[in-house]
């Protein structure tokens, strides 16, 4: 056919190749057969078709792009990329193009087998497999490409793969990238062999150690192996790199130890990524002779000794510099210093810096990032500070022992985060750049009004928990501050009461309003907060009832938190429609009615505990929320375990009625809080189903009957209280059960054996040594019962009411009188209980 450059035998090949992918976005279209003489010349020069590429004067095919934009050796090439093959293999047809130079299938849609045959195609240069689904056996067919120059194999599945050996015989190697493919072993001596690699890339796989080999190879340029978590081992035979054209080196977020390697023998390094292993030791002043270097990150390691000016002799070209995390590692500069560069971003947070503010930090004009957090300084930050940071747009100073009153910033800065958290700011808050963003005042002294922050629009976060702030929020404020994503006052003294708009703007999706002194209903308005997760509204004087809608609108609650009101009727039973509901606490109230059948429809707490965290604030830092919650007796605020918390506590209010069989599907509960309420009934038989409860609080009831011996089968059960109810019969005193004293069945008088060693039951011997009869017939001669009850109630109304009873004007005391009179009607119980039962043997 005149005209026409393709060679039949290779279009017939790439026919064929076209013939078994699925192509259905018809990205191969051009590829046509010859049906005579008439027919579209261009459907049979294959030369002519989209990602063919031919010699111009062999007219074999040497390039084959079926992926990405990137050009081919010879020619432009039209946009091709991200093809969708549906998933087919890669046919053995195109192992037939002997003379093909360059190959590229990235992100097209292959899948399958890689064939062997191709390692065929001798004159390869170029091989881009990248982004697919095709997986293999082993690697060894690699070898067979003596011409290859570039490799990608990234993003596919090449689990249980190591990097054959083989691959150090193909000498004109210069880039390889296999990223993200489940490679697993040590990366071998013969890679060693390749003195013309320039890249490497093998991030993000399985691999467990690094031959040292790898350091010999002076042309490398680029060595990328970050996050291999199992990646192990130490630098002490190559301590002292020497790899002249090295300009990026990227080992972070590995498990690497042992000394920092000394890079000062690579005099063209750009970027140095050491982050995130496990490194020891000090840090050589000779990385201050890296004229080149832009960016360095030690962070999170285990680094200690002094970092001072002299690690930054030379480094004009440094802007990133990042320490932080190395809790050993001081970090002292003279102030008199003249730095050699302006950092943008300095990260210094847990390190030791303190405990003067650092004074060198003045000179430094150009800071965009600032992180000194949890770097132990205790002192009062001065003027300056404050009037250099005019290019900052991220300052965080957290965790220290600050002081001092913060200025206002001016209007024209940039700054969008903030961070002052846990420090000892004190005075009003300070006017903000109408840009910011993110704020966190946390446990500070800050006090007067909010009024400044009401009414930043591009405001998402605000953080004023744990101040002195004694402010009445008026409505309008109020109403901007429900449209943040993230709002926590808890800890102060606010009032008012929550808008009642039932159009409310409402984003937030972390709400903690908890210890204040809000008053009035929890109204529609929180109808639109359909992105809560956690609602904490505790320990304040709302009144009313739990409204209906609340388990209807709010599908994604996971922690709601109502402890400690004036709320009072019954629980809706909409309430069971909160699925994702993991701690529920309403203690503390007025609430009455039964307990609702439906709690079985939590669906978390129906499960174990799901290993995937849900309350973060920032997933990708790993930041994550927080919030109070009463456990074993204590209140305490949790954050990174929170996801492991799975507590229903509806304890101290006026429930009656049975507990609800139901209740023992939750096979994800860990505590369970009943106390203090009229229950009646019995203990559901089949408790032992809570296969992962540790905390059970059924004290202070009106429950009838035995304990059921499947209570023994709750082998994580840590905390038990029975008491004070009118439970009878033998205690099932076996195995783990055996390690709760007599306080968790005291107050129920129909219980007998042990551990109510002076109450046996029918047919059991009394212990000998536990009771001394003469000491009883002495106390019974010395004890006058009338006298002592009359007594100790006199002089504990007198006392108490003495000491304490002024403070129930102030709310924070009057909250912990309730926990302390708790406390002390249970010892009061028991110790009357105990006298009783001594004087009547």
């Amino acid at each position: 056919m005149n005209g026409v450059k393709c060679r039949e035998g290779e279009r017939l090949a790439l026919v064929k190749f076209k013939s078994q992918l699925i192509d259905d976005s018809g990205r191969l279209s051009t590829w046509g057969n010859y049906r005579g003489a008439d027919d579209d010349r261009e459907k049979v020069d294959c030369c002519k078709w989209d990602g063919v590429f031919c010699d111009n004067q062999t007219n074999h095919v040497v390039a084959l792009h079926l992926g990405g934009p990137t050009g081919s050796p010879t020619s432009p090439l039209r946009d091709l990329s991200f093809n969708d093959f549906n998933g087919t293999q890669i046919p053995d047809f195109i192992c037939s193009l002997g003379k093909l130079q360059y190959l590229n299938l990235e992100y097209s849609g292959v899948s399958g087998l890689i064939p062997h045959c191709l390692g065929n195609l001798s004159k390869l240069q170029f091989l881009d497999l990248r982004g697919n689904g095709v997986h293999d056996t082993n690697l060894d067919w690699l070898s067979e490409f003596q011409s290859l120059e570039y490799l990608d194999f990234s993003q596919n599945n090449l689990h249980g793969m190591i990097i054959p050996d083989a691959l150090g015989n193909l000498t004109s190697l210069s880039e390889i990238y296999i990223v993200n493919s489940s490679l697993e072993g040590k990366i071998p001596d013969a890679l060693g062999k390749l003195r013309s690699l320039s890249h490497l890339d093998l991030s993000c796989n399985n691999l467990e150690a690094i031959s040292d080999a790898l350091w010999n190879i002076t042309s490398l340029s680029y060595i990328y192996l970050y996050y291999n978590i199992q990646l192990r081992g130490e630098f002490n035979n190559v301590l002292n790199l020497s790899l002249p054209n090295l300009q990026a080196l990227d080992l972070s977020e590995n498990m690497l130890s042992g000394p920092v390697p000394n890079p000062s023998l690579c005099p063209s390094l750009t970027s140095l990524y050491l982050n995130s292993n496990m490194f020891s030791g000090g840090l050589t002043e000779s990385i201050g002779y890296l004229s080149q270097v832009e960016v360095i990150d030690l962070s999170s390691n285990h680094l200690e000794g002094l970092f001072s000016e002299a690690h930054l002799f030379n480094l004009s070209k440094l802007w990133v510099l990042d320490l932080s995390s190395n809790s050993n590692l001081t970090v002292r500069i003279n102030s008199s210093w003249n730095p050699p560069s302006q950092l943008e971003t300095l990260l210094l947070g847990s390190c030791k810096l303190g405990p003067y503010f650092p004074k060198w930090l003045q000179k430094q004009k150009q800071l965009n990032v600032l992180d000194i957090s949890n770097a132990k300084i205790s002192d009062r930050v001065p003027d300056w500070f404050w009037e250099s940071m005019h290019k900052c747009t991220q300052l965080k100073m957290s965790h220290n022992q600050l002081y001092g009153v913060v200025p206002d910033f001016s209007p024209k800065l940039a700054l969008y985060y903030i961070n002052l958290s846990s420090n000892m700011f004190n005075g009003s808050l300070p006017l903000l750049p109408p840009d910011v963003t993110e704020v966190n005042f946390s446990g500070n002294k800050f006090s007067g009004t909010i009024s400044n922050f009401c009414y930043l629009r591009k405001l998402h976060f605000l953080d004023l928990s744990d101040n002195l702030f004694s402010f009445q929020i008026p409505q309008s404020c109020f109403i901007n501050l429900m449209s943040l994503g993230y709002l926590n006052l808890a800890n102060n003294n606010f009032s008012g009461e929550m808008p009642n708009l039932v159009e409310l703007e409402c984003h937030v999706y972390s709400l903690h309003l908890r210890n204040n002194s809000f008053t009035g209903g929890i109204y529609k308005s929180l109808k639109n907060c359909s992105n809560l997760a956690i609602l904490d509204l505790g320990e304040n004087n709302f009144t009313g009832t739990i409204p209906d809608w609340l388990g209807e609108s709010l599908p994604g609650l996971g922690i709601l938190s109502l402890k400690s009101n004036n709320l009072h009727g019954k629980l809706p039973w909409s309430l069971c429609h909160l699925q994702e509901l993991q701690v529920f606490d309403i203690s503390l109230n007025n609430i009455s009615g039964a307990i609702p059948a439906c709690l079985s429809n939590f669906t978390v707490l129906r499960s174990k505990i799901d290993p995937d965290y849900r309350f973060f604030l920032r997933a990708t830092e790993e930041l994550y929320d927080s919030a109070y919650i009463m456990w074993k007796g204590k209140e305490a605020e949790y954050a990174k375990i929170l996801r492991l918390l799975t507590i229903i506590d509806l304890s101290n209010n006026n429930l009656i009625g049975e507990i609800p069989r139901e209740v023992t599907s939750l096979k994800g509960l860990i505590a369970l809080n009943l106390s203090g309420n009229n229950l009646v009934g019995s203990i559901p038989r089949d408790i032992d189903q809570l296969e992962n409860l540790n905390f059970l609080d059924l004290s202070k009831n009106n429950l009838s009957g035995g304990i059921p011996s499947t209570l023994v089968q709750l082998s994580h059960l840590g905390v038990l209280d029975l008491s004070f109810n009118n439970l009878s019969g033998k205690i099932p005193w076996i195995d783990h059960l055996q390690t709760f004293n007599a306080y968790v069945y005291m107050g129920n008088p129909e219980l007998c054996g042990p551990p109510l060693v002076l109450k046996p039951c029918p047919g059991d011997k009394t212990p000998i040594g536990n009771v001394d009869e003469t000491h009883n017939q002495e106390h019974d001669n010395i004890f006058n019962p009338k006298s002592f009850y009359v007594s100790m109630a006199l002089g504990f109304i007198v006392a108490f009411w003495g000491v304490s009873g002024t403070l129930f004007l102030n709310k924070w005391c009057r909250i912990t009188i309730d926990k302390m009179l708790i406390s002390v009607e249970d010892w009061l119980y028991m110790k009357i209980m105990i006298s009783r039962n001594r004087l009547k043997r």
